[in-house]
Order: structure tokens, then sequence, then C-alpha cells
């Protein structure tokens, strides 16, 4: 039985979410609680496995409850109206979370990920989100592996390729990582950093690492490696007016 328990200053969240949950047979929901500051003494006392926190609450939000646990011994699945810029953070971070209203599909989907293993909460992660919160700038990435969490500089990376539902993140050094997301969790996640440019579908590359370009209906874009690229037709005009030509 998976012992879960709902933090939420809303009780007409925490109803919701305890409807949902009575629909699976196999979690049980151990403690509810709209009160952040003894959400603590809660958890200690009752050793969920897993714990939906909502991010945003009065006296205390979700990432400063965090902060008192020197171990988490619990996974965490945030949960959140829509904002885009703690969504981001989260997804930066590799955390789980739901937005709110939250809907019985998404439910599924945390439950699984936490049963297969691909629920991951640790104190590195929620360091790295909370100097985001922080106004800090964010120059981490974590990605979930197989293996666990890797964590990667931003600008190390040279390109991303899509491979289904993962991505082949490939470093300037070129080690390569397998990230069990799609590419386009990766492009919402960088499209506010000037580096990045989804030359086609299947591939996000760093500018910086381009080493030539190839003329041609869309063109091929040579990188640093040697990997050539080819550019959409349709990105042509927006790549190339990226570079002053002499």
């Amino acid at each position: 039985m998976i012992k879960t328990m709902i933090i939420d200053d809303e009780k007409h969240c925490i109803i919701t979410l305890e409807h949902l949950i009575s629909e699976h047979p196999d979690v049980e929901m151990v403690a509810s609680t709209q009160d952040s500051t003894s959400a603590k003494e809660l958890i200690e006392k009752y050793r969920p496995d897993i714990i939906f926190l909502d991010i945003e609450m009065p006296v205390m939000n979700g990432f400063e409850l965090l902060k008192q646990f020197d171990t988490l011994f619990f996974k965490v699945i945030f949960t959140t109206a829509y904002d885009q810029y703690a969504i981001k953070a989260l997804k930066m971070n590799a955390l789980d979370y739901l937005l709110k209203p939250i809907s019985a599909e998404d439910l599924e989907e945390s439950i699984q990920k936490y049963k297969t293993s691909e629920l991951q909460t640790s104190k590195a992660q929620l360091a790295q989100v909370h100097q985001f919160s922080s106004g800090k700038i964010q120059d981490t990435l974590a990605l979930s592996t197989q293996q666990g969490l890797v964590f990667i500089k931003i600008d190390n990376i040279s390109y991303l390729e899509a491979d289904g539902s993962y991505t082949h993140i490939i470093m300037n050094d070129k080690t390569k990582h397998l990230a069990s997301k799609p590419l386009s969790n990766f492009e919402e996640i960088l499209q506010d950093n000037s580096l990045f440019f989804r030359a086609q579908k299947s591939f996000i590359i760093n500018l910086k690492n381009i080493k030539q370009y190839i003329r041609g209906e869309g063109g091929d874009i040579v990188m640093e490696d040697g990997k050539n690229i080819a550019l959409s037709r349709n990105k042509k005009s927006e790549f190339l007016g990226l570079f002053n030509k002499i």
C-alpha cells in the first residue's frame, strides 16, 4: 500500500485530491493538513511515501517546509495553479508536479512514476529550485535518467537530439546523457536562453558550438564534433538572421 499525505491551504483542493486518490485501491491517504507550520510533525508521525504539496501557502511555502528536513524519506509531488515561472523551475530540476485543477489522468501518471522509481526528490533538486525562486540565475539542469539524477551546466550542452519520448544530450566534451523526457520539454525550458536554437523537429543546438553552415534548400549545420544536422527549410531565414555575415 502506498501511503500519501496532502498539504494544501485550500480545503476544496484537498477534498478533490482525496476523491481522486480513493479511486486507487493500492493508494492510501494517511493524513492531510491546511497548516504548513504543523506539517512537519504530521509527516514524521505518519511517514508517507508520497506527499502532495502545494507550493504557495501562507506563513510557509512548500519549499520552506521541505528545508526543515535533513533527509527526505518521502517523494514529493508539487501541486500548483498555473505559474510559468514556478513550473519552469520544477521542470529544470526534474521535479514532478500536478497542475490545478488536478485530473485523474495526471494523478495516474504521477503514481505510475512512483511505482517505476521515476519519481525522485532530493535536497540537491530543491536547493536548485530555491536558488531559482530567489531570483538567482539558474545555470544547472537536472536530468532524470535510468540511473538517477545527473546535474549538468546548461552552457556545456552542445546539442540535444530527440529519440521518441527520450532525449539525447550531447555535451561539449562529447559525453552523452539519455534523459527520459521528450525534446519538447527541453525546448520549453531553454526557450529564454538565446544560446539555443530549434534547428528542426529532432534537434536543439547550442549556437556557440556551430562549426559550419552548408547551403541548401534548408541547409546543413555542422557542429564542432562533426555532427551534421539538417536545418529545417522553415527555420533557414531565422537561423541565418542570427549571425553577422561578412
